[in-house]
């Protein structure tokens, strides 16, 4: 790339680092502290060169069909340049050099091997790590860094609508959506720094190096996801939790799901309790009704006991009592434990169809 004469007055003392051409005569210079952005002349427009200091606040990033617009933000103002759509990726991963140098997120002699914009994701692949920002800017101080020296394991896991980069950070999985039509680029982008880094030629190499001879064969085995990793960039956070037997009631975490699921919850609970407030009362009523028989008959012969006739009578009149009211009890237990039931198996029906949902999710 031939540097013109006015982009090297420009730069003083400084060196150009890397550049880019954006067609025509055009080009994108990354220096230490800036990038310079050179205007060949036209028809309607003189030759002119405009400098981007790298010590921004943010870079946000418009795309449209025909050009790519870069906002620079800085405390006291914003400066903006566009350049043609398919040359975007190739100036974002220069200006994202030179300010994640600027800022110490990547070492001074790193350079960057690949930037990518999907949807709200950055995925920047550099020499030495993975730089991963969520949000509706490309870039700002709120960023997640994965550096590859504490790497213990890289699996790309393909699914109908995304891939997943799974990256293992000290055997936590971090795990970064990756749209289908750029998966393999983004593989690629990754393999040759990551095996350049570790000096390998292969996965399984790489996990020899870093001490993984292979997968976990059981659910058991395997380190938990982090449950930080939300996004286009993120797995999908389960909906539910598992229950633990046919009988479990469900438990969800997701708005008016949790509200509802707590609600039947506390429902089936005042049912259970009814059923034992309402036993407890029943057996005591049937114990005072013989009781009260029995000082009755007291009061009214209270010289004499009761002879042994007597005596037979209040007993069966006691027991009569205690099984109309212990068939009454039954009854209203069984229906409740049928309510219980019911409600039971309503609940796994929802739990079973949440279940099925989040596994449709996961695989798109």
């Amino acid at each position: 790339m031939d540097i013109p004469d006015l982009v090297r007055e420009e730069l003083g003392d400084e060196d150009i680092l890397a550049g880019v051409s954006i067609g025509d005569e055009d080009v994108v210079c990354l220096t230490p502290t800036r990038t310079i952005v050179y205007r060949s002349e036209g028809l309607i427009s003189d030759e002119r060169v405009d400098s981007y200091p790298h010590e921004a606040d943010r870079l946000k990033l418009s795309e449209g069909r025909r050009k790519s617009k870069f906002h620079v933000d800085y405390f006291d103002e914003t400066r903006s340049f566009s350049v043609p759509t398919d040359h975007t990726r190739d100036v974002l991963t220069l200006l994202l050099e030179g300010m994640l140098g600027a800022h110490e997120v990547i070492d001074a002699d790193e350079s960057i091997v690949g930037a990518f914009r999907f949807s709200e994701m950055t995925l920047i692949v550099a020499e030495k790590r993975l730089v991963r920002h969520i949000g509706g800017t490309v870039w700002a101080e709120d960023y997640e860094s994965y550096p590859y020296e504490r790497v213990t394991d890289i699996a790309f896991e393909e699914g109908s609508v995304a891939t997943e980069l799974v990256v293992s950070i000290d055997n936590r999985p971090q795990r970064i959506k990756i749209p289908r039509e750029d998966a393999r680029l983004v593989e690629e982008t990754v393999k040759t720094a990551v095996f350049e880094f570790y000096d390998v030629a292969s996965f399984e190499e790489l996990r020899r190096v870093v001490g993984v001879d292979e997968e976990p064969e059981t659910a058991e085995e395997r380190p938990e996801d982090d449950q930080n990793d939300l996004t286009l960039g993120s797995g999908i956070d389960p909906l539910v939790a598992e229950d633990d037997g046919d009988e479990g009631l469900l438990d969800t975490d997701v708005g008016t799901m949790s509200e509802t699921t707590a609600t039947t919850s506390e429902a089936t609970g005042d049912t259970a309790v009814a059923t034992t407030e309402v036993g407890d009362e029943i057996g005591e009523e049937a114990s005072g009704t013989a009781a009260q028989q029995t000082r009755d008959q007291s009061s009214r012969e209270p010289d004499s006991p009761p002879d042994a006739e007597t005596f037979e009578a209040l007993l069966a009149d006691a027991d009569v009592a205690s099984e109309e009211d212990l068939r009454s009890l039954r009854e209203q237990v069984g229906e409740l434990s049928t309510a219980v039931k019911r409600q039971n198996q309503l609940l796994k029906k929802q739990h079973n169809a949440i279940k099925q949902l989040v596994e449709e999710l996961r695989e798109q």
